[in-house]
C-alpha cells in the first residue's frame, strides 16, 4: 500500500482586489455562494486540512472555521508572499495553494498535480499556454520562495519557469480552472456561463 503524504490546502486571498474596485473578492457571491465557499467545497475533499491566507482581520472569515495565515513578508508582494507564508507555517507537509478567485476547481486537481510533481519544487496546472494559480509544493520549500522574493522577484510565472513542473489540464471539464474572477465583468461571466461546472 502506497503512503499518501499529508497535504494541506491553502486558499490564497491576500491580495488587495484592485481590479474588483477594492471589494474583497473572497466574500463576493457567484451562483449563490461566496468565492471562498466554492473553493472550500471543492478543495476540502482533496486534502487533509485547509487554511486561508489573508491579510484582513481574521474574524472577517470566522464563519468558515479556517485558520487564517497572514503574509510574513511586508509590502503586499503578490501571491508568492501568501505561498511563502503557507510553506513556512506548514514546513513538513505538502501544500496545495489555490487562488480564491478560482471557484470551479476540478475534483481531481490534487491527484493530478501529485502525479506530475516529478523532481521540481512544485507542480502547477497548465493548459499549455496559461498557468492557473493552482500548485502543489514539496515540503520545506519556504526558503526557496523567500530567497526569490528578497532578491526582488515578484513574478509567479518567472519563478515557475525555473522551479515549476507544468501538469496538463486541458480536458473540456478542466475549463473552469482557468476562469479567474478578477473584475466585475469576470463575475458576471461566471454567473452566466452554464458550461462552467
Amino acid at each position: 500500500m502506497t503512503h499518501k503524504p499529508h497535504t494541506v490546502g491553502l486558499i490564497l486571498a491576500g491580495g488587495r482586489s484592485r481590479r474588483m474596485q477594492g471589494q474583497d473578492k473572497t466574500l463576493l457571491a457567484v451562483r449563490g455562494e461566496t468565492l471562498l465557499a466554492h473553493v472550500i467545497r471543492r478543495l476540502r475533499p482533496q486534502v487533509n486540512a485547509l487554511a486561508l491566507n489573508s491579510n484582513a482581520a481574521p474574524d472577517t472569515f470566522a464563519a468558515y472555521g479556517l485558520p487564517v495565515i497572514p503574509d510574513r513578508l511586508a509590502g503586499f508582494l503578490g501571491p508568492l508572499a501568501g505561498i511563502h507564508a503557507g510553506l513556512a507555517h506548514y514546513p513538513e507537509d505538502h501544500l496545495v495553494t489555490v487562488a480564491v478567485d478560482l471557484p470551479f476547481l476540478p475534483p481531481d486537481l490534487v491527484t493530478r498535480l501529485r502525479a506530475g510533481l516529478d523532481t521540481k519544487t512544485c507542480a502547477f496546472a497548465s493548459d499549455g499556454e496559461r498557468h492557473a494559480l493552482a500548485l502543489l509544493w514539496r515540503p520545506g520549500m519556504a526558503a526557496s520562495v523567500q530567497d526569490y522574493l528578497q532578491r526582488g522577484g515578484r513574478s509567479l510565472k518567472d519563478y515557475l519557469a525555473v522551479h515549476g513542473q507544468p501538469v496538463r489540464f486541458d480536458r473540456p471539464q478542466d475549463r473552469g480552472l482557468f476562469c479567474n474572477i478578477n473584475t466585475p465583468e469576470d463575475l458576471a461571466h461566471a454567473e452566466q456561463d452554464t458550461q462552467l461546472l
